[in-house]
């Protein structure tokens, strides 16, 4: 099921576009990936809903500003959304699915590199994906050695910062050579490094890494580094929502710079997005398991109703 501007087509692969269309001659585009979560309860008039939304719509519209495309309003493109996943619904009634949208908008076609519109245009298309897991004591998932992962890193094409590299583009080469890299390594996850050599993010999330020089055994609190924008990564909804909600976690975050040793020898690395929020990479002691396993916890329940 996708929509286009409004109109809904049951077959995802139906042709749209001319071979003019600015976000494939030009990468003119911008996107967001959005998990869209089933309501468990039938009164809701509608059937699902999006966490985070304030969050992908404000980067989202930020990134528009700076193409210099017209306004689309937060509402619309969020009823649009839920619209598109409601006509989805009836191909599917399993309640233990929600749903991933994936949110272009792009510029009308006219000119060649230099555009001569700045009318917005978009494309939703949603996917069936699996619910988050909820964690149970017994079910093995937290089991020490199950949770360590291998990752790679990826520096031949680096990310350079600009005003323009927080958001997600559509010009996505150092990502899709990244994860070509990863999965020739037989590898779990690639680290992206930048121009300096250093990490800006990970293949499709961002990266979180034990603050050593904070952070104590006997202390029953979490203290992360993540990479800054500066250091050209995307800036996503959910570490931008954790930053905003430290106190409520019960968790400190300073964007500060990761280098690959500062990586390497960090007890706890995990990465964040908003589809599949925190997944671990690395983890040290079963107590930072058992704290880690709160901390997802509590986090999840943003993706709950």
């Amino acid at each position: 099921m996708l929509n286009h501007n409004g109109k809904i087509y049951k077959d995802k692969n139906k042709p749209l576009f001319s071979a003019q269309n600015r976000a494939f001659s030009y990468a003119d585009a911008l996107f967001e990936t959005i998990r869209v979560v089933r309501n468990k309860d039938s009164n809701y008039s509608i059937p699902f809903f999006i966490p985070l939304w304030d969050y992908h719509f404000k980067r989202l519209s930020k990134g528009m500003q700076a193409f210099g495309y017209d306004k689309l309003e937060s509402n619309f493109l969020k009823n649009e959304i839920l619209k598109t996943a409601t006509l989805t619904l009836p191909t599917n009634k399993d309640k233990n699915t929600d749903f991933k949208a994936r949110l272009t908008v792009f510029r009308s076609e006219g000119g060649l590199y230099t555009p001569i519109k700045s009318e917005s245009e978009f494309v939703i298309v949603v996917q069936e994906i699996d619910k988050l897991i909820t964690f149970d004591s017994n079910d093995g998932i937290f089991e020490l050695q199950k949770l360590q992962k291998n990752y790679v890193f990826f520096d031949e094409l680096p990310l350079f910062p600009s005003r323009f590299s927080p958001f997600k583009k559509v010009d996505a080469l150092p990502y899709v050579l990244a994860g070509k890299y990863r999965k020739e390594q037989n590898a779990d996850e690639v680290f992206l490094l930048n121009n300096q050599g250093r990490i800006a993010e990970a293949g499709a999330a961002n990266v979180f890494i034990l603050d050593k020089n904070l952070s104590n055994q006997k202390e029953n609190k979490f203290h992360f580094i993540t990479s800054p924008a500066s250091e050209g990564g995307v800036m996503g909804t959910l570490r931008n929502y954790l930053l905003d909600n430290e106190n409520k976690f019960e968790i400190s975050i300073k964007e500060k710079i990761i280098t690959k040793e500062q990586l390497n020898q960090s007890e706890i690395i995990f990465t964040t997005n908003a589809v599949q929020s925190i997944l671990i990479i690395k983890i040290t002691t079963q107590k930072q398991i058992e704290m880690m396993k709160n901390l997802i916890e509590k986090v999840n329940q943003v993706f709950k109703i």
